[in-house]
């Protein structure tokens, strides 16, 4: 039998030229994530901007539909009291539409 030795070949050092291509690729990625990166960022700060414009218009708006959940909360008690209450009915008549019994004299001091 025969045996051949069989020499793996040698790596060839590279040569000015491609360590400069390399290096010239190297920067041209770097330069586009340079780029990139502000555009992602312009792109998204629009949207999020307007976002929290939103979030702040929602609770807004939640604090004033409280507020008038309040108000007929207290509207609906006034209705349902003047219409089974005539102790509330009487105080009302006095007190808001200044009306008075026959007969008596009210003297208001303010």
């Amino acid at each position: 039998m025969k045996y051949q030795e069989i020499q793996h070949e040698a790596r060839i050092a590279p040569q000015p030229v491609d360590r400069m291509l390399s290096g010239l690729v190297g920067i041209g990625k770097f330069c586009l994530l340079l780029l990139v990166v502000p555009v992602v960022v312009e792109i998204y700060k629009k949207p999020l901007a307007e976002q929290n414009a939103q979030r702040a218009r929602l609770e807004t708006l939640k604090t004033e539909r409280d507020q008038r959940a309040a108000t007929r909360d207290k509207l609906l008690r006034q209705v349902e009291w003047i219409k089974t209450d005539t102790a509330y009915l009487e105080m009302r008549a006095r007190d808001h539409e200044h009306m008075h019994k026959k007969g008596e004299y009210v003297i208001r001091i303010e």
